[in-house]
């Protein structure tokens, strides 16, 4: 293991003038509630007025996914477009106050294009032309006190929807504690009508009752809330899906103690999730303003279409964090032809900026190499970082969970590889944060996965390797 502080290597632009994060057009509309910060606001009870920028559409009633369309300033000529889609989701608080999905749109590689929107009061959904490097996030805020929670609402593509045909689990929908499932969705992603079956398991594995048979319209959401059972049916452990054309399901819960809202994503394999622990909050740490963004299942798999994965962690306001946390599970795939002992990208995240603004740069390394390795650089100056690595083979297939921890109080860092809860590498080095504190801008963080294709050596992209389960804790100080 090797920890020192050295120039910048992987991560951190050559030039001057370094990427900067900004967001492209919004939605624009009194209805909208538009802000930089907080992206759009998508609410079924909501009327959108006409864009400023575009050609005028009626506005849709109960739905903000109207009939749109919106333009970048350049005209690029784009790769192959590809259609994503945004449930608009009925997420309510424990007092019954409908919830807003927020939606965040960017295209972050300095590239200008163009792109469509569309929907209706029907569907459910928000349909966006997506091509080239754009990206797209949503999430959805609740919590209480002092805690703040963002769930990230699942984008629908073709990295992770479900084949007509296959089978997806929803694990996980036993109540626990005051957690407790409110909503199950169904989404078909196809041109024609779905016919869909839905089973709901045991513990055990068997089946409750005979399962429900369910149409679903093209290009469509259907929701389903108590009338199947969720609530009523206490052995209720997990839900078969399984539809004839290309589809997406997802559940949705609500704990009634912390009002978080969290999303039950498909597995492909039928599992009993184990009750989270509980502890006690101290009074010290319940007065601290603590910020969770989760983005529950696989939201990635490389492809030369789509290398890198971008996904913006919000914050209600600037703050300075004592800790600040990341972590995820991956999928390991083949290493890059093009420089297989190249630093595949597991994680880079940072303040918006990469120059004195990095939190973490994870990457793996192939043969040759065989190298688990991180730097940052938070608040150092141009050219420098902090930086350790240990010896570690990937095995392609395998699926790995990586957690970094950045603790400005103790100027450590901490980053944790491990496998089916069994820690494999712990690599543990200073950090360079200045006044014992990590300042979260008001945008706040962004997450990155994957390098772009043509970034210079030593940095390729992780082609075919799968990013999931991404979560983000940030303490106050």
């Amino acid at each position: 293991m090797d920890a020192r502080r050295q120039p910048f290597v992987e991560g951190e632009a050559a030039s001057e003038e370094e990427p900067v994060v900004e967001d492209v057009d919004r939605l624009e509309g009194p209805a909208a509630e538009v802000s930089k910060s907080d992206g759009q606001i998508l609410s079924r009870d909501a009327n959108i007025a006409p864009l400023a920028c575009c050609k005028e559409y009626p506005a849709v009633k109960r739905i903000l996914a109207c009939s749109l369309a919106l333009a970048a300033l350049g005209l690029a000529a784009p790769l192959r477009a590809e259609p994503v889609y945004v449930p608009v989701v009925e997420a309510r608080e424990p007092d019954g106050q409908q919830l807003a999905t927020r939606l965040w749109i960017s295209n972050l590689d300095g590239v200008e294009r163009s792109y469509a929107a569309a929907g209706d009061s029907e569907t459910g959904l928000l349909e966006i032309e997506r091509s080239g490097e754009l990206s797209v996030n949503a999430w959805i805020e609740s919590g209480r006190g002092r805690r703040t929670f963002y769930a990230g609402v699942p984008v629908i593509s073709e990295a992770n929807r479900l084949a007509a045909g296959a089978a997806a689990y929803l694990n996980g929908l036993a109540r626990d504690g005051q957690r407790e499932v409110t909503s199950l969705e169904l989404v078909n992603v196809g041109r024609e009508p779905a016919q869909c079956q839905v089973d709901f398991l045991r513990a055990d594995g068997s089946e409750i009752g005979a399962g429900v048979a369910v149409d679903v319209p093209a290009l469509s959401m259907r929701p389903f809330d108590d009338a199947l059972g969720l609530g009523s049916e206490p052995e209720t452990a997990s839900a078969r899906v399984s539809c004839d054309q290309a589809f997406y399901a997802y559940a949705l819960a609500a704990d009634q103690a912390s009002g978080e809202i969290s999303f039950m994503t498909p597995e492909t394999a039928f599992s009993v999730v184990a009750a989270a622990p509980r502890t006690g909050r101290s009074k010290a740490a319940t007065a601290k303003q603590t910020i969770v963004f989760t983005q529950s299942g696989r939201f990635h798999y490389a492809t030369k279409e789509h290398a890198k994965a971008i996904l913006r962690i919000p914050v209600p306001h600037a703050m300075n964090a004592a800790r600040v946390t990341a972590e995820l599970d991956f999928v390991a795939g083949p290493w890059n032809p093009r420089m297989k002992n190249g630093a595949h990208n597991l994680l880079f995240f940072h303040r918006g900026r990469f120059r004195s603004n990095t939190l973490a740069n994870v990457n793996a390394f192939g043969p040759k190499k065989n190298l688990f390795k991180m730097n940052q650089n938070l608040d150092m100056p141009a050219g420098w970082n902090t930086q350790a690595e240990v010896g570690f083979t990937f095995v392609h297939g395998q699926r790995y969970h990586v957690k970094v921890v950045q603790d400005a109080v103790t100027r450590t860092i901490e980053l944790t590889l491990s496998q089916g809860g069994q820690t494999l590498r712990t690599l543990r080095f200073g950090g360079s944060v200045k006044g014992g504190a990590i300042e979260v801008p008001a945008s706040g963080l962004v997450a990155e996965f994957g390098n772009y294709n043509n970034q210079g050596l030593p940095e390729v992209s992780s082609l075919a390797f799968a990013y999931e389960n991404f979560r983000a804790e940030v303490i106050e100080k």
